[in-house]
């Protein structure tokens, strides 16, 4: 176990034993300025010196591991979870804003294209967006508390045909699947058997056509995944919105999302770059370690054949929104939910109670929360905060909890 050290000036220095830290406190030499991880701020001056500490992370879509290895062990190792809501979460703020635009004011049309970000050199997704900035907010953290001296980085390259054809290999790689057919709508009608896609009972239109699963003015691409096939029929009436097309779960999604999150790394970042077999191979037949993204970034820091001891503890993270969107449910918007501070707790705020300590994941009015982990495992369903209940954390953008790492549970 570490405490994380930082000068008078806020800069980061090695870190020392609790043993030392509770020292300098007690002398009055320092002052705490963060608790998880905890982290002292020196009063006076220092010597400065440092020693050398390698950085490692493993990218992902869903998940970053990383940790940091310096005096011969793990000093830092966190496991952060990506956000996956960002694309719904934007879906829900369009329709407050098409409903209030026609409830409170008079009409104003949609202004979507006319907006100079759409139309930005090298515009990421927002959810790709938030992704890639979760990357480089871990990295400027572990530099803000640790004095880095190397990072690697594990930048993972997929074949994107062997996953939508496992059994592809030499010369299958030449004949994809649009291979044969004129163009792509030609495809589409073929693999869908020249039937409409709607799953709609009753008669259908001898007309087909080809439609664009996610709208092109919504970023959406020609390619055959984001085609399907309706009868004349049924497209004007999914354009009428009389229904909804049941979207169809992407196997390529995730690693197509790591393609374009590496390359963007490697524009903003300066890092020696591993790769995911050399990972693989230090974890499993090095350090005799199960699968875990902040392991990976242990085996991702080490040389070949270097031994160490992992850490006891991992810190999770978790990144949420900044705030509550809806502030109203019902039909008719009638009751108000309590988005701001009820018995002085907000949501996602880290409580002590008598039943249990944990973010609250709901708030009650009657003052009965309920409480979850970093990983959203239950810990009380119904915990009192009317009385003899501390706040350790305030609510932030990233929610961080130490727990036991994998190696350290299963031995207990």
């Amino acid at each position: 176990m570490f405490v994380f050290v930082l000068n008078k000036n806020g800069k980061p220095l090695m870190p020392c034993k609790p043993q030392k830290a509770r020292v300098l406190l007690r002398r009055g030499d320092a002052k705490v300025i963060k608790r998880t991880p905890f982290t002292i701020k020196l009063v006076g001056g220092s010597s400065g010196y440092k020693q050398p500490l390698v950085a490692g992370m493993d990218t992902g879509s869903k998940a970053i591991g990383c940790a940091v290895i310096g005096l011969g062990q793990v000093i830092y190792q966190s496991q952060v979870a990506l956000r996956q809501d960002v694309s719904k979460k934007m879906e829900q703020r369009a329709m407050y804003r098409r409903n209030r635009r026609g409830r409170k004011c008079r009409y104003r049309p949609a202004r979507w294209s006319n907006r100079a970000s759409m139309r930005t050199t090298g515009r990421l997704a927002p959810s790709l967006k938030s992704k890639l900035d979760s990357h480089l907010r871990e990295r400027n953290f572990v530099e803000s508390i640790l004095p880095i001296s190397e990072w690697k980085v594990e930048t993972a390259s997929f074949d994107i045909h062997k996953i939508t054809k496992p059994d592809v290999s030499g010369a299958g790689y030449q004949n994809g699947v649009q291979k044969g057919f004129y163009n792509v709508k030609a495809y589409v009608l073929h693999r869908d058997g020249y039937k409409c896609q709607s799953g709609r009972k009753g008669k259908h239109s001898n007309k087909l056509h080809v439609h664009h699963i996610q709208f092109r003015s919504n970023g959406g691409t020609d390619t055959p995944t984001n085609l399907t096939t309706l009868c004349e029929t049924c497209h004007a009436d999914l354009h009428a919105n009389k229904f909804e097309l049941k979207a169809k779960k992407s196997r390529t999604k995730h690693a197509t999302e790591i393609g374009i999150i590496k390359s963007r790394l490697k524009e903003e970042w300066q890092f020696a770059e591993t790769f995911g077999y050399e990972t693989k191979y230090k974890r499993e037949q090095v350090l005799r370690l199960q699968k875990e993204h902040y392991y990976d970034a242990v085996a991702i820091c080490l040389e070949d054949g270097e031994l160490v001891e992992p850490a006891s503890s991992v810190y999770f993270k978790r990144h949420v929104a900044k705030g509550d969107y809806q502030q109203t449910k019902g039909a008719r918007s009638e009751k108000r939910i309590p988005v701001g501070k009820l018995f002085g707790l907000k949501k996602h705020d880290f409580i002590s109670t008598p039943q249990g300590s944990g973010f609250v994941k709901g708030k009650r009015s009657t003052g009965y929360f309920a409480l979850e982990t970093i990983t959203g495992e239950k810990v009380h369903a119904s915990a009192n905060v009317k009385k003899n209940t501390i706040r350790v954390t305030a609510r932030t953008t990233t929610l961080t909890q130490k727990m036991e790492s994998a190696s350290n549970s299963s031995s207990h």
